[in-house]
């Protein structure tokens, strides 16, 4: 039983409401359009969870080799705390990586046929995307430690997976689905940012160059900001393309809530336990905004 609240710890269940908020929000749009597969959603959850959860173990073993978590002390991680040993978690990575693939596989095969070739577009853009969580932080140059991570989260959890999502689902493509996949991409950053600001410090004496290091402590702190008043912008002029009166307010009515987070860890001094519990309410407020959205939509 203690290893297992371990692995649930190492899994980090709070990062989850990201990976499977795209997907929602993808859903929701082609549920919108009359384009809807129960299999094909329930496919595309296990898939983005199992591409999150890749990642976030993936990190702890990265940050664990690279001395990046030792130096800091960190407990919360599951390899520098001792808590999980490097052949333990070599070995779900291997298991999380394959289950990823055949996963997005059997989703593949359930929406295309074997001679489409977007069906072999989309298998070389999931394995790019199990590549990408794997490399944030594992190997001789990995991409986090030079600033690319924000990025990354933003193509893949943000563009990827609401496009993603629609377009398994209605098999089309429309230009104006590029607007909320911006939108949901910038929200995931807002949560990447919070953990670097936090470990902004520890960061700098590891070598680990995350953008929010780049930008300097203020410019970061401006960033998180900024990033998130221009989704939430983009979610409102979304709202004029949709029958549905109230989801122009919708995410102006978020943005107070995203603030008054926002203060508590950008005010002086903030502990490590503030900027935790700020990326879990993050998290949560992104799902939240996703899933009344979705529902007024398909009212």
């Amino acid at each position: 039983m203690k290893n297992f609240k371990s692995w649930l710890k190492a899994i980090r269940l709070k990062t989850l409401p990201l990976a499977v908020g795209g997907i929602l929000l993808g859903s929701f749009l082609a549920a919108y359009e009359y384009s809807f597969s129960s299999k094909i959603f329930s496919l595309l959850i296990v898939t983005a969870v199992l591409l999150q959860i890749l990642s976030n173990l993936a990190n702890d073993y990265g940050d664990y080799k690279k001395g990046t978590d030792i130096s800091a002390n960190r407990e919360d991680r599951m390899l520098s705390s001792g808590k999980i040993s490097e052949y333990q978690m070599k070995a779900v990575l291997t298991i999380v990586s394959i289950l990823a693939f055949i996963f997005g596989v059997i989703l593949l095969i359930t929406v295309f046929n074997y001679s489409d070739l977007k069906m072999y577009l989309w298998l070389i853009i999931g394995i790019a995307a199990i590549v990408a969580a794997l490399k944030y932080t594992i190997g001789k140059n990995p991409y986090g430690y030079y600033g690319w991570g924000d990025l990354a989260v933003f193509v893949f959890f943000g563009i990827i997976s609401v496009f993603g999502a629609y377009y398994l689902l209605t098999n089309r493509f429309t230009p104006n689905i590029i607007v909320p996949s911006v939108a949901w991409g910038l929200l995931c950053v807002v949560v990447l940012n919070i953990n670097n600001i936090r470990d902004i410090e520890n960061d700098k004496i590891s070598g680990k160059k995350t953008f929010a290091l780049i930008l300097g402590l203020k410019n970061a702190k401006i960033y998180l900001y900024s990033i998130t008043v221009l989704s939430v912008f983009l979610f409102a002029l979304f709202s004029r393309l949709t029958e549905t009166s109230l989801d122009i307010l919708v995410p102006i009515f978020f943005l107070s809530f995203y603030i008054i987070i926002f203060r508590n860890i950008t005010a002086k001094n903030p502990s490590k336990e503030d900027f935790n519990k700020a990326l879990r309410n993050i998290s949560l407020l992104n799902l939240m905004l996703v899933l009344i959205l979705g529902l007024l939509w398909l009212s």
